[in-house]
């Protein structure tokens, strides 16, 4: 019996050749997208996953009950302190998350120059770290509980050693702590893709407990209990209760800490931290929620498309073949077995699409992880409950289709149907007609979306930023601060101001569309309110020339002299606000705020206030910021000609070199770097416009069919006008006129649902652009356009006929 179905089935889909190409077509396509879009959710969601314990590892932050998001920077000596006094804590571990990053020299002989590697992924962890995490060793124990151990990463240790063994190797690390030799006690695999811990190079938190491997940044201390610059992940024990963990380690907090009144401990668990990071820091790239839900929502939408299209297209040709089914009950066959023919050929389209799809999954994966900068594959559906939804959504659909078409097609009257009067209606709606309103609904929802999406990547890319990003180089600066390498970052700005190229140079220890120097709180007037110790400020130190370089406007006061810069901003005591800043201080205006007294421990006197600028994108708002004075050598920004930009890059590099031996040249297009920060809306933007696309050609596949069905279905009644004297325009309206109406009624529906989508999505961004009228306008008009072509295609082919062959069996 089952043969004799998949015989009849694989007949009829060759006799409805032009209708199984289109279905078949909309289906993989639509399931393709699907199983792509499947393939990122998955590896989104199975981020820190890795560690076999992960759901009892949790990483801790405060709030001080004000701030929206949490600070995740706490002070070193926390964590021992509060595994002290919490027995339900196990174990725990820090992280100083890229605190060691410099320059790593490898020596292969004791008296050699030795290889340089500028690296940013240094990492200062506890000793335990990688047993913690569960790391896999490829060689030594890993262990880094001595001062002066390391671990590097396979990948590490084949760029620094070949194939030779790593253990027992020493490297030295040129940072902020200065030079300093550690010998490498393990090699670990390189970390998971999908982990938001990175390191390609881990050292003993050990060491910095030594204050002569310091460099005299005390606030480094390991056991201290101030300055806030590690993450603290605790393993508690299995079934302890997380809110009432919290709550403790709240009021113990409280009793640790001396300035921690008011403040609130809250717990994240690991697996938790990709999507729903709840804060921003620019050295890694977290994921986002409401964009993997967009892209899942997507894919499932893609896939009811599909599936639509072809229950609309199965139930159009339901009527040429309602007298088969006719034929069929009038020979005996009961309504299960006409159910189980139609419903065997669904499985059959459907198993032929799914392998096309898979096909084309292959086909184009390469290109899509690319796009992405991920590393998916298929393997990533096998995961126990994406496997379930992909198998879900698959099976549902061939399932519901399936029965659906079949169970219309069984219940044809066969009277009726022998007759040729059978129809299809649903509540005196024609089902088709509901079915293309909802395709053409989804697909304009995808075209307003994408011009949205578009227009606020357009607006935060031109916005007037407050400063000039244009024709600016920025150059790494040299790993070791100590005072050889202050004079060094002198000359290196002297030499470089000489060449004819170079319009201005400033040094900075970050740059904008970076990040900031550090966060500070407890920065308040002479004379305070209440609550003003609390506020947070964003600290950045910068020579004397770094307003002029980036064009930053000063609203009052001047920038600092040469004389502030080399005694530093530690004893000169002198600071620069911006606007936000003195705003937040409580100054009326930047006129008040010059020449007064700021406290930070000691006080500081405003020489000056600037306007606002956006140091780092539109997705927040500008941040009250306080410039220090020093002879900052972190980054050198450098505003030149563009004409022979690589020729002039080699000079400059030539005198970095000759000045800074052994440090790696880097640099980069500051407007690049800035650019960087819009990367996940450009994708998002591209996906959507692709999704958008996929939609609009499913649909349309759909349309052009129903089309030439409904042609098919009129071909007696165009003959007869075409006779009585109708033209071409006149056949053309007959056919296009409902399906039109029918788009007009899918933008009217699809127009409120796209404006209180975006509008949420918009509230994310600080700045930004406003949902337009001519938004909706263009949407509808784009999908209008298409369904319009789509239909007159087969219009103008049914419009140009002989009426005579249409009229003669009549």
């Amino acid at each position: 019996m089952l043969s004799t179905h998949l015989k009849i089935a694989t007949r009829n889909l060759r006799r409805n050749f032009t209708f199984s190409v289109i279905n078949i077509a909309g289906l993989a396509l639509g399931i393709g997208i699907f199983l792509l879009i499947a393939e990122y959710v998955s590896f989104e969601w199975g981020f820190n996953r890795f560690a076999s314990n992960y759901k009892n590892i949790y990483r801790a932050s405060f709030f001080n009950g004000k701030e929206e998001k949490g600070d995740y920077y706490l002070p070193p000596g926390y964590a021992a302190a509060l595994k002290e006094k919490l027995p339900a804590i196990e174990a725990y571990t820090r992280i100083g998350e890229n605190l060691g990053g410099g320059v790593a020299v490898v020596h292969q002989q004791k008296a050699d120059a030795g290889q340089a590697y500028r690296e940013g992924n240094v990492s200062f962890v506890d000793g335990n770290f990688l047993q913690f995490f569960g790391w896999k060793l490829k060689e030594g124990n890993g262990v880094l509980n001595a001062a002066q151990t390391a671990a590097i990463s396979a990948s590490t240790a084949k760029k620094y050693f070949g194939l030779n063994p790593a253990v027992g190797k020493i490297i030295e690390i040129k940072n902020q702590f200065g030079s300093t030799l550690y010998t490498i006690t393990g090699v670990y695999e390189d970390v998971p893709a999908q982990s938001d811990i990175k390191a390609d190079v881990l050292l003993s938190f050990k060491t910095l407990e030594n204050p002569a491997f310091r460099n005299g940044n005390d606030w480094a201390d390991p056991v201290k209990l101030e300055s806030g610059y590690t993450y603290n992940f605790f393993q508690i024990r299995p079934g302890t209760d997380q809110a009432a963990f919290a709550k403790l380690a709240t009021q113990v907090t409280r009793q640790i800490l001396p300035d921690a009144k008011g403040l609130k401990v809250e717990l994240q668990p690991l697996k938790d931290i990709h999507l729903a990071p709840s804060f921003n820091y620019h050295f890694q790239t977290y994921g986002s929620l409401i964009y993997v839900v967009s892209f899942l929502a997507i894919a499932i939408l893609i896939t009811v498309i599909a599936w639509l299209n072809y229950i609309n297209l199965s139930t159009v040709q339901a009527l040429s073949r309602a007298k088969e089914s006719g034929v069929r009950k009038v020979l005996g066959a009961t309504r299960s077995q006409i159910i189980i023919q139609f419903l065997t050929e669904t499985v059959v389209l459907t198993v032929i699409s799914l392998l096309i799809s898979v096909a084309f999954v292959t086909l184009v994966q390469p290109y899509f992880n690319t796009f992405l900068e991920k590393p998916l594959s298929l393997k990533l559906l096998f995961d126990n409950w994406i496997c379930a939804g992909v198998c879900l959504v698959v099976i549902a659909g061939c399932l519901f289709s399936g029965i659906y078409v079949a169970t219309i097609l069984s219940a044809f009257s066969p009277l009726k149907t022998i007759r040729g009067v059978a129809n299809l209606k649903l509540g005196g709606v024609s089902i088709r007609k509901v079915l293309v309103v909802f395709q053409f609904t989804a697909s304009v929802i995808l075209i307003i979306t994408t011009i949205t999406l578009y227009r606020q990547l357009r607006y935060m890319q031109t916005q007037d930023l407050g400063l000039s990003l244009k024709q600016k180089v920025v150059i790494t600066g040299p790993s070791v601060i100590n005072s050889s390498g202050i004079d060094q970052s002198v000359a290196f700005e002297n030499r470089v101001k000489q060449l004819p190229f170079v319009g201005k140079i400033a040094a900075s220890n970050n740059v904008p569309g970076q990040g900031y120097n550090f966060s500070a709180q407890g920065i308040t007037k002479l004379a305070p309110a209440a609550g003003d110790e609390k506020k947070s400020y964003s600290m950045l130190i910068v020579d004397n020339q770094y307003f002029d370089t980036y064009d930053i406007k000063f609203k009052e006061g001047r920038a600092f002299t040469p004389a502030m810069l080399i005694h530093g901003w530690p004893k000169t005591r002198k600071v620069i606000l911006n606007e936000s800043a003195a705003k937040q201080l409580g100054f009326a205006n930047a006129e008040q705020a010059l020449g007064q007294k700021i406290n930070w421990g000691k006080e500081f006197e405003v020489v000056g206030v600037i306007k606002d600028y956006h140091h780092l994108s539109l997705h927040q708002f500008i941040q009250p910021m306080i410039f220090l004075p020093a002879v900052a050598d972190g980054y050198f920004t450098i505003k030149m000609s563009a004409a022979d930009m690589q020729q002039h890059i080699n000079q400059i590099k030539k005198i970095y070199e000759e000045l800074f031996p052994g440090e790696p040249f880097t640099f980069s297009f500051l407007d690049e770097v800035f650019d960087k920060q819009y990367r996940t809306e450009q994708k998002m933007g591209s996906i959507f416009m692709s999704a958008a696309g996929i939609a609009v050609f499913i649909a349309a596949m759909g349309l052009f069919g129903l089309a030439a069905f409904t042609a098919k279905q009129k071909v007696k009644e165009i003959g007869i006008r075409k006779v009585l004297g109708a033209n071409v325009l006149h056949i053309v309206q007959l056919i296009s006129a409902d399906f039109i109406k029918l788009v007009l009624v899918s933008i009217v529906i699809a127009s409120p649902i796209a404006w209180f989508a975006m509008n949420k999505w918009l509230q994310q961004f600080a700045y930004r652009t406003g949902m337009s009228w001519w938004i909706f306008v263009a949407g509808g008009s784009l999908a209008v356009t298409i369904a319009t072509l789509t239909v007159m295609v087969q219009s103008l082919r049914a419009a140009s006929a002989n009426p005579v062959k249409s009229l003669r069996n009549e």
